[in-house]
């Protein structure tokens, strides 16, 4: 009895569908990738982990298949990973050597609970206490013998203070070098998120007025700061 072939078109058909089923797979796996970049809900290690995966996973998908290795030589697929394998550890290596890891020198969260004191000079911006409450200078005045949220000036009536909602704190730090610098609230109930990417990178200084739901100390906020090759945390 002779030997026969598997129906080629039907061959085809298979190979057309395992083709259209890997590049939903890649689709879904780039969304994945967008999402837990974008959310924010997730510590730097998780998402480099995560990513990593994906990345793996789409690697071997399009090497496998897209590039028809899995139907190749094995020696051609073994010279291909070994090529990639150097790449990789070449250009980590680089980075390393050229890329010093960040320093949090200082990081500093305080409340501002100063009270509002009597002829005393405020400048627009500045924030006060009074009644257990808090307040932002609308314009720079020198207050009177007693608390007013209007004042008059070239005779006419201002507002010279604002009831803010929430209490107001200092955030300051200083790091030694970074691209991007990420403050965020330890602490659901009291949501705070503040990210930015410095320049120079160098000899980084800042400082933000925020208003926070809660009062909070250092202790209940995070700074990360990523250089080139390192993701450097303080808490």
């Amino acid at each position: 009895m002779s030997g026969h072939s598997e129906d080629p078109v039907l061959e085809e058909s298979k190979r057309f569908f395992t083709f259209f089923n890997l590049s939903m797979l890649l689709v879904a796996i780039t969304g994945i990738e967008i999402v837990i970049i974008y959310v924010r809900a997730f510590d730097g290690p998780v998402i480099i982990t995560v990513l990593s995966v994906c990345s793996v996973i789409k690697f071997v998908g399009v090497m496998t298949w897209f590039m028809h290795l899995r139907w190749d030589k094995i020696l051609n697929t073994v010279l291909f990973l070994m090529g990639l394998v150097i790449a990789v550890f070449t250009f980590f290596a680089v980075m390393y050597m050229l890329d010093n890891p960040p320093v949090v020198e200082e990081f500093s969260v305080a409340p501002l609970e100063q009270d509002w004191e009597a002829k005393t000079d405020y400048a627009k911006g500045d924030y006060t206490k009074h009644d257990d409450s808090y307040y932002v200078a609308e314009v720079g005045h020198q207050s009177g013998d007693t608390f007013s949220t209007q004042i008059t000036l070239d005779n006419e009536p201002v507002n010279s203070w604002k009831k803010v909602e929430g209490i107001p704190h200092q955030i300051s730090w200083k790091v030694s070098t970074g691209d991007m610098i990420e403050i965020n609230s330890l602490k659901p109930g009291n949501p705070f998120f503040h990210q930015y990417n410095p320049y120079p990178e160098d000899n980084i200084e800042g400082s933000k007025i925020s208003l926070l739901a809660e009062s909070a100390s250092t202790e209940d906020f995070r700074i990360k700061v990523r250089s080139e090759a390192f993701w450097v945390e303080n808490q």
